[in-house]
């Protein structure tokens, strides 16, 4: 039986809209350079690690194509604009605590990322607590982070459901025991909390 809800942020309580961002930032061309410079480079999963500063990330992104250092430094230090909480987030969270389920929150990010992102994520205080990547320096889908969220809250994995926008941090919680749903869109994640027998009242 579910008796615990774990939600990633960035695309399952938050819009990540980084592409129309950077259409609106830098214009159609620039962005596609600077998204394979940044967000879709490897080292952007570096940035959520939390072991290097803001400064080392922009420089670290920057070899990336250095002669948009400036641009590349934008992204770094706004990056907390590049996300908007969906309208239905908060209340989401509060029908499935109002529903007697715990509620927890498992997500990559930078510590200046979340810090500067944090007051506009209005469903957080409403969750049981929450496991951000840069706090014990690893990232999903390394089975670790999963072991430390569960350590963390007294988790039972197999009594947990986790909802990931990314299959592979879906896959990841599964091999260690968890339920999971990779997320499309609110009306299919709560299709597939219903078939799991998590009911919303």
């Amino acid at each position: 039986m579910i008796d615990t809800v774990v939600f990633d942020i960035g695309g399952v309580l938050v819009d990540w809209h980084w592409k129309k961002t950077f259409l609106e930032w830098f214009g159609e061309e620039l962005a596609e350079k600077l998204a394979d410079a940044t967000v879709r480079d490897k080292a952007w999963l570096e940035v959520d690690r939390g072991v290097l500063s803001e400064e080392e990330v922009a420089a670290l992104l920057t070899r990336n194509a250095p002669e948009y250092g400036k641009e590349i430094a934008r992204i770094v230090h706004r990056s907390h604009e590049l996300v908007t909480p969906f309208p239905f987030a908060e209340a989401w969270v509060r029908a499935l605590k109002a529903a007697g389920y715990r509620v927890y929150i498992l997500s990559n990010f930078s510590k200046f990322g979340f810090e500067a992102a944090k007051p506009s994520f209005t469903f957080l205080p409403y969750a049981d607590g929450a496991l951000i990547s840069y706090e014990v320096q690893l990232v999903k889908p390394d089975r670790a982070i999963y072991e430390a969220l569960c350590e963390r809250f007294s988790i039972v994995p197999e009594h947990a459901v986790f909802l990931d926008d990314n299959a592979a941090n879906v896959e990841g919680a599964r091999a260690f025991g968890m339920h999971g749903i990779v997320v499309e869109n609110k009306a299919q994640s709560d299709a597939a909390l219903a078939a799991l027998g998590v009911r919303l009242g």
